[in-house]
């Protein structure tokens, strides 16, 4: 039902080939590992399809059950209302009020938030800074890639953050084996993360396809990461892709009327 991930180790230490480590699991098994820092690192999560619809709509029965199920206060989560760019909350006290706030990632040092977004080929980021506490998760699908940015630049000036304290997990998404897109797009990511983020497929453009470039979304945001100045050994990049994984809910999969919304959230344990 649900996917757990860690986070790379916060003493300099790997596990896995990306310095981060991932699993898929039907219950509600998170990580035990120790951060080695004075607080735990918090646990990440991201529910699967099989747990069905998670997206954050006014008395979400499934939603709810799904979460009681995990141990977690339904009224806990935070889940602003996404609207696709690269603006991040910073968050103390859960906002009771009618209107949520438009944006696409959520931090807070608060131990009883559980920040959320929903995803579906979109790439969730989650973050985690043991030296200041502040955590969090990001929607960042190809109009939001950069969101990462606006997310440290507010840790930095909320909480007096330092960059290269960060841990980043790199989610599921739609990878390249699976996500084409038209040159329009393709140069626009080459110029503003780099060139090795976007591939001319030739037998795709022999064919006359019209989105021959493939794009990876998470060469993009290790490109960004790294020049923001955050360690390559504190990021982890999941390596699964939602397209080709049918326990992932994915647009492109699914079809636009019909896939599965997944929360990918963040706990204190």
């Amino acid at each position: 039902m649900v996917a757990w991930f860690s986070f790379p180790d916060a003493g300099g230490g790997a596990q896995g080939s990306s310095g981060g480590s991932g699993s898929l699991a039907d219950g509600a098994q998170g990580s035990s590992r120790s951060s080695g820092a004075l607080m735990r690192p918090p646990e990440c999560g991201l529910t699967l399809r099989s747990a069905g619809p998670m997206k954050p709509v006014r008395d979400s029965q499934n939603r709810a059950r799904v979460f009681e199920s995990l141990g977690i206060a339904p009224e806990s989560v935070y889940s602003p209302k996404q609207v696709h760019s690269r603006d991040v909350i910073a968050i103390d006290l859960p906002d009771l009020a009618d209107e949520i706030p438009e944006c696409d990632g959520v931090l807070t040092v608060n131990p009883d938030l559980v920040p959320c977004v929903s995803v579906a080929d979109c790439m969730p980021v989650w973050l985690y800074d043991p030296e200041s506490g502040c955590f969090g998760v990001l929607h960042s699908g190809w109009r939001g890639t950069g969101i990462v940015r606006q997310a440290i630049e507010l840790a930095a000036c909320e909480w007096n953050a330092d960059v290269t304290d960060f841990r980043v997990i790199l989610g599921p998404h739609i990878r390249s084996c699976c996500y084409t897109v038209d040159e329009e797009r393709a140069v626009y990511f080459s110029k503003e993360f780099g060139p090795s983020c976007v591939a001319l497929d030739p037998a795709l453009q022999e064919a006359g396809f019209s989105w021959p470039y493939r794009l990876s979304l998470a060469e993009a945001n290790r490109i960004l990461c790294a020049l923001l100045g955050i360690p390559a050994e504190h990021i982890c990049d999941t390596g699964l892709c939602t397209a080709c994984d049918e326990r992932f809910g994915s647009n492109r999969r699914e079809g636009a009327d019909s896939f599965t919304h997944m929360a990918a959230f963040i706990r204190r344990l």
